[in-house]
């Protein structure tokens, strides 16, 4: 039987979508987190072999350590039972899809997200909404209903609601503090809400850790 290690920080960020595939499989792993505003990461980074390009998240399976995010996420969801990187071609097409829509998403957001004044940052934030990032919003506002409302992808869940869960959790559910950043998308905010109260991640998301991020 493997045994995994994930390492990142005190965050859910980019660590989050693993630790919920984790959760879904049943899957004991042991949950390594560093304080990223500590001492400790910045003195341990440079150790290449336990952080191959001196960056987090990196999950190890027996000793095998595998880096990126998103290939982390792609190995999980392939390895666990579930089909939770979908049934088939199209399936698979259409969660790449998503979590290259997400990926882009998270760089266009990371200037405001640094940004120190609160309101400056919270005005940044709507901009971006309502200019830069709204056809990816409609996009998945639009898939949504299109899949039936309640997942995105083959009516049951699978990677790219973990992902697109994590990113409304951080603008609802965070120091970012913008629950009304998805008023615009009332299914999207409905959805957050159903997987929250009512579906298999239910029980992961009552009782996990709670970070600022």
């Amino acid at each position: 039987m493997s045994t995994y290690k994930l390492t990142y920080f005190n965050a859910r960020a980019r660590g989050e979508p693993a630790r919920m595939l984790f959760a879904l499989a049943g899957q004991k792993y042991e949950d390594i987190r560093y304080d990223y505003e500590g001492q400790e990461w910045p003195k341990i980074k440079g150790d290449r072999k336990r952080f191959p390009l001196g960056q987090v998240p990196v999950l190890d399976v027996d000793g095998q350590l595998l880096t990126q995010s998103r290939a982390i996420y792609r190995f999980l969801a392939r390895r666990f039972p579930g089909d939770y990187y979908g049934k088939n071609d199209d399936e698979r097409a259409q969660i790449d899809v998503i979590l290259g829509i997400i990926a882009d998403i998270e760089i266009a957001i990371t200037p405001a997200f640094e940004t120190p004044d609160a309101a400056k940052r919270e005005a940044e934030f709507v901009k971006g909404r309502d200019s830069t990032l709204k056809p990816s919003y409609e996009f998945f506002s639009q898939s949504l209903q299109k899949a039936g409302g309640k997942y995105f992808v083959g009516n049951r869940m699978t990677l790219a609601d973990l992902i697109i869960f994590n990113l409304i959790d951080f603008f609802m559910d965070s120091s970012v503090g913008l629950k009304t950043y998805f008023d615009p998308y009332p299914n999207l905010v409905k959805y957050y809400e159903t997987i929250k109260s009512d579906s298999p991640l239910t029980g992961y998301l009552k009782t996990r850790k709670y970070t600022p991020y």
